[in-house]
């Protein structure tokens, strides 16, 4: 009631007209929710607190009202003994209503209060406008409520008959004004600061009901939210947008769809656009806006709160709201929109609940019935490029998959599926997979040109499909050899030309498009690419869909290169930013290269870690690469000694396209060890041979990367077959990176197990040195434990028991509890005591505590690093004090350290 003195003063003037013996009219009109109905409460209160007898009735806003549907609630309120004869309202004449008022009112003045006369039905209407005009003098006071402007621009107002009255009068009840509202803000009751007025009153326009409904909510979410003048936005099916749906429905049906266009269009609306999107004529869109702006609903041509476009948009049925989303975008297509606009409306057209402002409860989770011309994927097309520059790449994949189920049959939908397929490869590999079934099936049919073709033979590889990739990039050169033309789609995956020509050349150049294609995305770390160099391409590029397959590129290459520090550090970073960027597809590709860093660098227990976060990422969405981490599951399982949860992976079913994808190599590789480990000699050989088999065919027979002879080598030892083994090591050894440290380790176990025992110390000797280069620190534990059996086998047990204790050190820190066992039957304590031998060195009396035990770590083949880190003390510290051990000693390098320094090693 703030701001309603004088409204209310005239209403008191003509109840005391009245009461000198005239019937008075009073028409009160405003907007909805701006108090028309408080101030005839008020009215019907004070007049039956002074005697008057009141016969009211209301109209259902917005709802048809059945014939003499107000006069039946009249007639009811009537006492009985006064009621016409015929008090059936569709019997009771208008001059038969007025005598029996005339005659109530002879005994005490009567209120006649009808509220919402817009709704009045047209008989009850006829009976009031008789009462008014009744030649009776007594005290009768028509009291009617109307809402402003509902009928429309055209039609009289159902106050109209009213206006000749000699005794009518006009009230008019608008909005507050910014100090109504501030009055009204100050006035909420409750603990904290007061609420902002000013904010409050850009909410709500100074509509009374809607102040009062988010001040009410307000102080129900408590003061802090009471100090923002309504909290950070009014909650869903709360007062606020129950009050601003009872305004809409109350400021008729014309109101009620602009509301919707407004609410469909946004920020875009414009009145030519609102009027069209509604089906109004310019005159009733123009109409319709002031009723809503006299409501406080709206500012120019946009509703006044966005959350006003929930309770708009809650009304139509999922159908007719599609229906409106798709004319609102063929009318703003037509207007020269940018494409982000009108795609938006597009995509709402089919699935509306993917409106924030829609209520979910209400969609049938159905698609959209709107359908679209051919101008609607072109539209998508090219939204979905916009976004992909801003970097919005789940609104691009909204687009190109709505342009795709509106596309017809041909190679356009094949071009947008190998889109979707880059794209979904984000969040769902699996999805990404299934994406290029239409497009293999068209490249079986012979129908993709060349560069849908080369762009699938790209996107295959991508996904580690070589087969698949194979038969796309043949085909592709097919087309071009025939004179197409188009971009080539692995162009940008190498970070300069030079790098680029020397892959592409390749292990094997004349085997065409796919050995030279996959050196792009599968390197075997090409010489010439050092860490540094590595390093400066991933600082140089940022982690989006388009540099994915480089970054991937660059991290494998440092893997393979066996700089696998460098590679979990980028890995590490990658992976939070993908987590940041909500990008799980590519969280778990990277946590692949984390895990295969891992297991490479002997840390078994930490790579099972990473795969089982990266399978967790993606759960049943990972498709291959799934498979690729279940195989780091099992190596890593199997290094650890637990067979038991090796073999539950190994049970779980493979998918077809496995044997056709790059992670086969891997799962190949996995088993084999898993059997080897098992005593299943045969059965890991034939793991071993059918990875080799792959590598060949695919150009990826690199040792650094797959040392599958020696795997082999290594089940051939156990089957008996010596000499067959020694030709795979010595076939390894010929290829390009068959000398690299690790494989070159590998071997030269290998051809110690080989070799006559007086042989195998310094073949063993100096595969300790090749695998301390490559960082494998559970390949130097084996290669330790074989060296102390060889030592021990030469009659050289203290030596023996020594290298045994340190193996045994190393493989405890591995987690490696197989190899542990293996060096532990037929030995002392491995943990306190060497093997049985002489007495401690007379080198020992000659150094100090400290140094004795960084000389007996030294010995044992610990790094200064590591022998920091164990003692707790600078590695600047560790070399001060071996400076000082080699002159005490009088030698001049760590080789010459004495093995039978006693130290119980951390």
């Amino acid at each position: 009631m703030f701001e309603r003195e004088t409204q209310w003063g005239r209403l008191q003037e003509a109840w005391q007209d009245c009461g000198d013996g005239r019937t008075v009219v009073v028409l009160v009109e405003g907007a909805a929710g701006c108090g028309t109905t408080q101030l005839l409460r008020r009215l019907t209160r004070h007049a039956a607190d002074r005697g008057a007898h009141i016969l009211h009735a209301h109209t259902a806003p917005g709802s048809p009202q059945p014939p003499h549907g107000v006069l039946r609630r009249l007639l009811h309120a009537l006492p009985v003994e006064l009621r016409p004869p015929h008090a059936a309202p569709g019997r009771c004449s208008p001059e038969e209503f007025a005598a029996a008022v005339g005659t109530l009112a002879a005994r005490t003045p009567v209120v006649v209060c009808v509220d919402d006369l817009q709704d009045c039905d047209p008989p009850s209407l006829e009976h009031l406008v008789q009462l008014s005009r009744s030649p009776h003098r007594a005290p009768v006071l028509l009291a009617l409520g109307q809402v402003l402007g509902v009928r429309g621009p055209h039609a009289p107002a159902p106050g109209a008959p009213f206006l000749h009255h000699e005794e009518f009068r006009r009230i008019r009840v608008g909005r507050l004004s910014p100090r109504g509202t501030a009055l009204a803000a100050a006035s909420a009751t409750g603990t904290g600061p007061a609420p902002d007025a000013s904010r409050l009153y850009e909410r709500t326009g100074g509509n009374p009901l809607l102040c009062k409904a988010l001040l009410d909510e307000a102080e129900a979410e408590g003061a802090a939210a009471r100090g923002e003048g309504g909290g950070p936005g009014p909650a869903p099916e709360g007062p606020f947008l129950q009050a601003a749906a009872a305004c809409l429905r109350r400021s008729g049906p014309a109101a009620g769809r602009l509301a919707q266009a407004l609410a469909v269009l946004g920020p875009d609306a414009s009145a030519d656009r609102v009027a069209r999107t509604a089906g109004l004529t310019p005159r009733t869109a123009a109409h319709a806006r002031d009723v809503l702006d006299a409501a406080g609903l709206v500012t120019r041509w946009h509703l006044r709160h966005p959350a006003v476009a929930a309770a708009v948009l809650a009304a139509p049925a999922p159908h007719a709201l599609s229906a409106l989303y798709a004319r609102a975008a063929h009318i703003l297509h037509a207007d020269g929109a940018p494409a982000a606009t009108t795609a938006r409306r597009l995509l709402l057209a089919h699935n509306p609940a993917h409106d924030p402002a829609h209520n979910p409860a209400r969609s049938t989770g159905r698609p959209g019935a709107a359908a679209a011309d051919g101008w609607a994927v072109a539209v998508l097309v090219e939204a979905a490029r916009q976004a992909l520059v801003e970097d919005d790449s789940a609104a691009a994949v909204d687009c190109l998959r709505l342009a795709r189920r509106l596309s017809a049959p041909g190679p356009g939908r094949c071009t947008l599926d190998l889109r979707l397929a880059e794209l979904v490869r984000r969040t769902d590999p699996a999805q990404a997979e299934q994406q290029l079934t239409a497009p293999l099936e068209a490249l079986a049919r012979g129908e993709l040109g060349y560069g849908d073709a080369a762009l699938l033979g790209r996107t295959l590889l991508a996904q580690g499909r070589i087969e698949q990739a194979g038969a796309a990039l043949e085909h592709a050169e097919r087309r071009r050899a025939a004179g197409e033309r188009g971009e080539d789609p692995l162009r940008g995956l190498l970070p300069s030309a030079p790098a680029c020509a020397d892959l592409r050349g390749g292990p094997a150049p004349a085997a065409g498009p796919l050995r030279a294609a996959t050196a792009l995305l599968w390197p075997p770390a090409p010489a010439g690419r050092d860490e540094a160099a590595v390093d400066r391409v991933l600082k140089d590029t940022p982690l989006t869909h388009r540099t994915l397959d480089l970054v991937l590129r660059e991290i494998r290459t440092l893997v393979h290169a066996d700089h696998n520090d460098r590679a979990l550090v980028w890995c590490q970073k990658l992976q939070a930013e993908a987590d940041r960027e909500r990008a799980p597809g590519w969280f778990a590709a990277l946590g692949l290269l984390h895990a295969q860093a891992l297991l490479r660098l002997g840390d078994p227990r930490g790579a099972r870690q990473a795969a089982a976060a990266a399978t967790e990422a993606v759960e049943d969405r990972g498709g291959l690469v799934l498979s690729a981490l279940a195989a780091v599951e099992i190596a890593a399982h199997t290094a650890t000694g637990e067979y038991d949860a090796a073999a539950r992976h190994l049970e779980l079913p493979l998918p077809d396209a496995l044997f056709g994808s790059v992670h086969a190599l891997d799962q190949l590789r996995a088993r084999g060890h898993y059997y080897l480990a098992t005593h299943h000699h045969t059965a890991a050989l034939a793991e071993f041979l059918d990875a080799g088999r792959l590598a060949r065919r695919w150009g990826l027979d690199h040792p650094r990367h797959l040392p599958w002879r020696t795997d082999a080598a290594g089940a051939l030892l156990h089957l008996g077959e010596r000499e067959r083994a020694a030709r795979l090591i010595a076939e390894q050894g010929d290829l390009p990176t068959g000398r690299d440290p690790r494989p070159q380790g590998a071997a030269l176990r290998l051809r110690a197990a080989l070799a006559p025992l007086a042989e195998r110390p310094g073949l063993l000797t100096r595969a300790l040195e090749e695998l301390r280069r490559c960082g494998d620190r559970l390949e130097h534990a084996h290669a330790l434990a074989d060296l102390a059996d060889a030592l021990q086998l030469a009659d050289e047990g203290n030596r023996a028991g020594i290298l045994a204790r340190r193996a045994w050190h190393l493989a405890a820190d591995c987690g490696a509890r197989a190899l542990c066992e293996r060096i532990r039957p037929g030995r002392t304590d491995l943990r306190t005591t060497a093997a049985a031998g002489p007495g401690p060195s007379a080198a020992a009396g000659r150094l100090t505590e400290p140094e004795q035990r960084v000389a007996a770590l030294a010995a044992f083949g610990y790094t200064n690093r590591e022998i920091s880190a164990k003692l707790y003390v600078t590695t600047s510290t560790i070399e001060q004090h071996l400076t000082k051990i080699y002159r005490k000693l009088g030698i001049s390098r760590r080789s010459q350290l004495p093995l039978d320094l006693e130290y119980d090693v951390p």
